[in-house]
Parts: structure tokens; C-alpha cells; sequence
């Protein structure tokens, strides 16, 4: 076999490669921990690899495989390099550079995309990009079907909503690949020169495309597709000078979509908006709205981040550290471990501070200005607008959101297009010895088989192990242990996550009263161990302090757990959850002087929140403090009796029964139906000595559960023969 023979072998390999990554988003592994993130990272991850891999030895075969010179080179290899600097000299390198199961980004990833943006435009031509934005739009048709078949109630839709996120598992997700590819379409239709049935059907894919994204019902790619096609239109209509037509059309459609925003406004209160999910989601924007506000307020804790690191950020995957530091009190109601700052360049800015931001922002500017410096290629002005309206688009959706990989691969594939139209060969190739490969080829294989089981294989076998290790097993809990053990074993980086997960999943052994002695000092001795370890790994983790405080906690070790969450509290101060956590432990010790003091700074840091007012007003019962729960309960609701749970265990340990009574009473008033807490109520009738009203309430359960007739009337039996059933 010639070299030319080994060449094409090589090269049609790398491109059955490249052709299978349009086909990663229906990837889905139920068997993995997070299946919609994990199968597609490592499916990607691997193909990259081999890509590569056979990509080198081509590029050492010949060189006019070798990469050519371009700004978008330069560019893409400076903002990986940037990130890459600032991964290291971050909070937490290692996570930074690997991420975790439920991201699966980091600096690896980075690298993977770079690694597939080099290949792609070393190898491909004009025509070839075309093939393969042609076969991803292929894909995306099937996508469609797969989100109609949600619509229409055959298929699951997993965010539990009506929002399609067909294999996505995420309804943004699927949002930002439709709209990708509708821009992708809209290209590829402006390329068909002639009137025929493939423009029509370009068309009709648009709209199968579009009607997806609107039932994504997702507000950032809804306004990134209108802001995307208004900018396109524009841009035809201010630079074509031929096609007069195709510029009035685009006139046309700046004209109809002022006016289409301007209906929506007038009439966004209007039967019609309101009654439909999609629209009415768009109505409801305001700032007001507790999704605007929670949003505005984590862009200021993620810039009050970046003043603290202006110049390279806090590295990848290490926001959490910014948001515990800086966080706002008012997010009580909202998710209390933030990862994300829900806007790309703020995540960025957090990432690689200034300098990771601008050599982000670097990559859409040399897109836009190749597209615009160009003047001899077959880009017509509408072709360039579409380019630069999906640049657009993407970015306006980005402004709400984070990325994914799919996203993100997709922007890395417009990359590598644009590089491979405009980059130059070099004038001089390096030259390789022939008895040099005889080295070097073998040793690229054994990399790249050393990639593919270290960067894949391994944390693989963590995830599955790590699936198997939550559920149930007919071997017990001796089973769950040694999956964990086994998860752990492969030292990977989901160390993390396996250890979160071992620990709430066996936190349940400490409470229960079906585990023996034994049991519980195996179960503690294990998760203590492994979150020391872990705690030891990333001493200034709030999560993690908090995760071990609950775990001691639950296990009795109140004044260890104390400790944690001391800690936790140092590093996250305005946390009510944590002063939450802290407070309950000083209540469950009786210390109810220090259980006041720590609620009271919890509830003094927001005093809207209706949760921590009544855990402190419960905590001021049991300290026997009457007018404070007066004067926290009363302007709020009207009394001191309120339907909570908290509030009535606390009533009853202190021997008040008649507010007792009035607490289930209130219960009942709200759901007639529960027949446990009308049981409740017969007893504290009973415990207060009303036996009448004690039996009334249990002939009206007999009355409303037939079911209850043997036992009620077995109670009310005993309750009248003087005895407490």
C-alpha cells in the first residue's frame, strides 16, 4: 500500500468522524449519570480524538494538511490559551480544567473543540462544509419529528413542562441548535442559484425548524431569531446593489417585524397572549419578574467577582466560589448553588476575566470581519448577512443563557469554515524525515489511544459506577457501598460529585431506625473519610462545608457540624440557609438564646422571606419569648396562629394545646379531605381532655372514608370507656 492509498484511508476515516458529530445531539445514555450531558461530551470527546489522531499522521504525510494562517487561527488558539493560563492560576485548576459530569466543559473541552476546529479546516473544502451543514440540517429535520412527537404526547417531555427539549433535556438547548440551524438553512437556500423544488424545501425545513424553536418557548433564541433575521434584513437592504427584489423584500420584512413588535406590545394583555404559554411567557417580562430580578442580581454578584480578579478571572467552572462570596440575600427563594451566571460573557468575564472575555468577543469579530474584508469570494451580501445574523442571533441568546457543547461546537464549526475559506498555506512546509515517522506516527497512535481511555474510559466507568451506586440493590446496602468504593477507585474528576452523592444518598442510614449500630458507624466512617478527603481538596468550598455540617448533623454530631457550618458561614456570610442550618442545631441542643440570635441575623437580612420568619417566630415558642412571636407573626398574617408545621411542633413540645388545636384546625379549613390531620386533631382534642369533640371528629372522618369505619369505630369505643386509643 502507496502513501497516497494510506492519505485517502486516513482522510476518509477523519471524515466519517467528522460527519457523525451532526448526529451527537440525539444521544442520550440512561445508563450514565446526567445521560443528556454525558453521552454527547464523551461521544465528542472521543471522535475528536481520533480525528486528531489520524489527522496528525496525515499532516506528517503531507503537508498540504497542515494548518493554514489565519487571524481566526490565531484568534481561536489565543482565547484556548488565555482560558488555559487562567485555569491554572484559578481557584480550583483541577476542576477547571475538567469540569464535572453535569457540565462536562472545562479546559479539556476547550481543547477538544480546538482540536476539531483544527482538523475540520485543514481538511475541508468549500464543498465539504457544505455537505456537512446540509447533513446537520438532515439531522435537525429528525430532531423536529422527535420534538412533534413530544407536542403531540408520544414522546416524554423531560423538564416536565410543555417547553420541547427533545433529546436535549433542556428546552434553551434545543432552542440555540434550532436556531443555529435555521440560519444554517437559510445560508444553504440562498446558495441554490436556480428557481427548483430544493429551495422549497429548504423553505419548508425553515419552518419545520421554526416552529420548533417557538415551542421551546425560549425567550433568549426567540429574541436572538428576531434580532438575528432583523439584522440580516438590514444588512441586505443597506449593502445589495443588484438584487433589488431581495433588497425590497428585506425592507418588507424590517417594516412588518416593527410593526409585529409593536402589535405584541399593544396587545400583550389581550385573550389571545395571554392564553397561549409561549407568548404569554414573553408578556410577562418586566423587571419585576422574579426571573429578570434573580438574574439582574447574579450579574452583579459575577461583576462585584470579576473586580476582585479583573485580569484572568477566577478560572473555569469556579462562579460558585463568586456567587457564595457575594451573595444576595434576596435570592433566598431562588437556587441556592449557582454554577452559572446565565449570561455567556459574564461567565466568561468570571472565566478568564478581561482577557478571557476579549479574546471571546475576538472570535465573533474575526468572523464578521473576514465576511466583510472579502470581496473577491462567492459570498454574496445576503450570504454574508445570514452568517453575520446567526452571529447575532447567537449572541442575543447567549446574553441570557449559558453555552452547551452542542452550541459551542457548532461556533467552532462557523470557525473552522471561515478559516478554511480564507486561511493561507504557508510558503515554506516543515520538513519530516521519512525514518522520523517511523517515530513519530507510532507515537501519536499511542497518545491518542492514551487520550481516549484517560480522558474517556476511565471517567466513564466512575459515572456508570456512580449510577448504580443510588439505587436500589437486592444485595442492600453492603452493595451501594462497594459501587461508591468503586466509583471512587478510578480517581477521576467526578471525585467530587461521587462523594456528594454518597453522602445525601447515605445520609438516610444515620436517621433510620432500621439500621443497627454497626450499620451506621460503617456508613459514617466511610462518607466522613471521603468528604474529609475532598474538603481537604478544596478547603474554601462552601457547598462542601455545608454538605458534611448536614451529614454530622443528621448523624447527631451536632457540635462537629457546627464547625463546618461555621466555616461555610465565613465564606458565604449572607446565606440565610446556612444561618438556617446553624440555628436549628443550636434548637435541637436547647440552646435556644444562641438558636434567636443566629435566626435573627437570618431574618434581618430579608425580612420578605415567610419561611425564615417563621422558623425564627417557632424558635421565640420554644424560648418562651411571646411578644417576639407577636410582633413577627402578627403584621404578617393577623395572629400567632399560622398553618405551619414548625410553628404547631413547637406549640406542642411547650404544652400549648389550645393553639394546637387551633393550628390543625386551620389545617383541616385548608384541605378538608386529609384524613391524617384530622387524626391529629382528634388526638390533641384528646390530649386536651375534649374527648366529645375528639370523638366528633373522628365520626366525621367515618362519614367522608368509609374505609375508616373498623378503626374509627374502634377508637371512638375506646375513647368512650375512658382509655387513650
Amino acid at each position: 500500500m502507496n502513501s497516497k492509498e494510506i492519505e485517502n484511508i486516513l482522510r476518509y476515516i477523519i471524515y466519517g468522524a467528522i460527519f457523525l458529530v451532526p448526529f451527537i445531539p440525539f444521544i442520550v445514555f440512561n445508563n450514565t449519570f446526567f445521560p443528556f450531558i454525558t453521552g454527547k461530551a464523551f461521544t465528542f470527546r472521543i471522535l475528536v480524538e481520533i480525528m486528531v489522531g489520524l489527522w496528525a499522521i496525515l499532516a506528517l504525510l503531507n503537508a498540504k494538511y497542515r494548518p493554514k494562517n489565519s487571524l481566526v487561527l490565531v484568534l481561536s488558539a489565543v482565547f484556548v490559551a488565555v482560558i488555559g493560563l487562567a485555569d491554572i492560576v484559578g481557584v480550583n485548576p483541577l476542576k477547571s480544567i475538567w469540569s464535572n459530569f453535569e457540565r462536562m466543559e472545562g479546559w479539556v473541552t476547550l481543547l477538544h473543540l480546538f482540536g476539531f476546529f483544527v482538523v475540520t479546516s485543514s481538511l475541508m473544502k468549500k464543498e465539504i462544509w457544505y455537505r456537512f451543514f446540509n447533513v446537520s440540517i438532515g439531522a435537525s429535520i429528525l430532531m423536529s419529528f422527535y420534538g412533534f412527537m413530544q407536542l403531540a404526547g408520544k414522546f416524554e417531555i423531560h423538564q416536565g413542562s410543555t417547553r420541547l427539549d427533545a433529546t436535549f433535556g433542556n428546552s434553551s438547548y434545543l432552542a440555540i441548535y434550532m436556531l443555529i440551524h435555521i440560519f444554517l438553512t437559510l445560508f444553504l437556500l440562498l446558495k441554490v442559484k436556480k428557481q427548483s423544488f430544493v429551495k422549497w424545501i429548504y423553505g419548508l425545513v425553515i419552518i419545520l425548524q421554526v416552529i420548533t424553536l417557538y415551542n421551546t418557548a425560549t425567550r433568549g433564541a426567540l429574541l436572538g431569531l428576531v434580532g438575528g433575521l432583523f439584522v440580516t434584513a438590514l444588512f441586505v437592504a443597506i449593502f445589495e446593489k443588484e438584487k433589488i427584489i431581495l433588497k425590497r423584500i428585506c425592507l418588507g420584512g424590517l417594516a412588518g417585524t416593527i410593526l409585529l413588535i409593536g402589535l405584541f406590545l399593544g396587545f400583550k394583555e389581550s385573550n389571545f397572549v395571554q392564553n397561549s404559554p409561549v407568548l404569554k411567557r414573553f408578556a410577562d417580562i418586566s423587571l419585576q419578574e422574579t426571573t429578570t430580578k434573580s438574574r439582574f442580581m447574579v450579574w452583579n454578584m459575577a461583576w462585584e467577582g470579576f473586580k476582585e480578579k479583573p485580569l484572568l478571572g477566577w478560572g473555569q467552572e469556579n462562579f460558585n466560589y463568586v456567587f457564595n462570596k457575594n451573595y444576595n440575600p434576596r435570592m433566598f427563594n431562588q437556587e441556592q448553588w449557582f454554577d452559572r451566571t446565565h449570561n455567556v460573557f459574564f461567565d466568561w468575564l468570571i472565566a478568564g476575566g478581561i482577557l478571557g472575555l476579549l479574546s471571546y468577543l475576538a472570535l465573533f469579530w474575526v468572523i464578521i470581519y473576514y465576511l466583510i474584508k472579502d470581496k473577491n469570494s462567492d459570498f454574496s451580501v445576503a450570504d454574508k448577512a445570514v452568517i453575520i445574523g446567526l452571529l447575532v442571533g447567537y449572541f442575543i441568546h447567549n446574553f441570557f443563557v449559558f453555552d452547551n457543547l452542542i452550541s459551542f461546537i457548532f461556533f467552532f464549526a462557523i470557525l473552522g469554515f471561515i478559516h478554511s475559506l480564507n486561511g493561507k498555506e504557508k510558503t515554506e512546509s516543515l520538513k519530516i524525515k521519512d525514518t522520523t515517522n517511523f517515530v513519530l506516527v507510532p507515537a501519536v497512535i499511542i497518545v491518542a489511544l492514551f487520550s481516549i481511555y484517560f480522558f474517556n474510559a476511565k471517567p466513564i466507568l466512575a459515572n456508570t459506577n456512580l449510577l448504580q451506586s443510588i439505587i436500589n440493590h437486592p444485595e442492600g446496602l453492603s452493595k451501594n457501598i462497594e459501587l461508591f468504593q468503586k466509583a471512587l477507585s478510578y480517581d477521576t474528576f467526578a471525585n467530587q460529585e461521587i462523594r456528594e452523592q454518597l453522602t445525601q444518598s447515605l445520609k438516610s442510614v444515620m436517621t433510620s431506625d432500621q439500621s443497627d449500630d454497626a450499620t451506621k458507624q460503617k456508613v459514617f466512617d466511610f462518607v466522613y473519610g471521603e468528604m474529609t478527603k475532598q474538603i481537604e481538596a478544596d478547603p474554601e468550598n462552601t457547598r462542601l462545608e455545608v454538605i458534611m455540617g448536614d451529614f454530622l448533623a443528621s448523624s447527631g454530631s451536632y457540635e462537629e457540624a457546627l464547625v463546618h457550618l461555621e466555616k461555610a458561614l465565613e465564606s458565604s456570610p449572607n446565606k440565610q440557609s446556612i444561618l438556617l442550618a446553624i440555628g436549628t442545631i443550636h434548637l435541637v441542643q436547647k440552646d435556644y438564646e444562641k438558636a434567636l440570635s443566629v435566626l435573627k441575623t437570618a431574618f434581618e437580612l430579608d425580612t420578605s422571606f415567610s419561611e425564615i420568619r417563621l422558623a425564627y417566630a417557632s424558635t421565640a415558642v420554644y424560648a418562651g419569648e411571646d411578644q417576639l412571636v407577636e410582633d413577627l407573626l402578627v403584621p404578617e398574617y393577623g395572629s400567632t396562629l399560622v398553618a405551619d408545621d414548625r410553628l404547631l411542633k413547637a406549640y406542642y413540645e411547650t404544652g400549648q394545646s389550645k393553639k394546637v388545636i387551633d393550628i390543625l384546625e386551620l389545617y383541616v379549613e385548608k384541605n378538608p379531605e386529609d384524613t391524617q390531620t384530622k387524626m391529629s386533631l382528634s388526638a390533641a382534642y384528646l390530649e386536651a381532655g375534649q374527648r366529645t369533640k375528639s370523638i366528633e371528629v373522628l365520626q366525621g372522618i367515618i362519614e367522608t372514608n368509609p374505609e375508616f369505619k373498623e378503626q374509627g369505630e374502634y377508637y371512638i369505643s375506646e375513647i368512650k370507656a375512658g382509655r387513650n386509643p
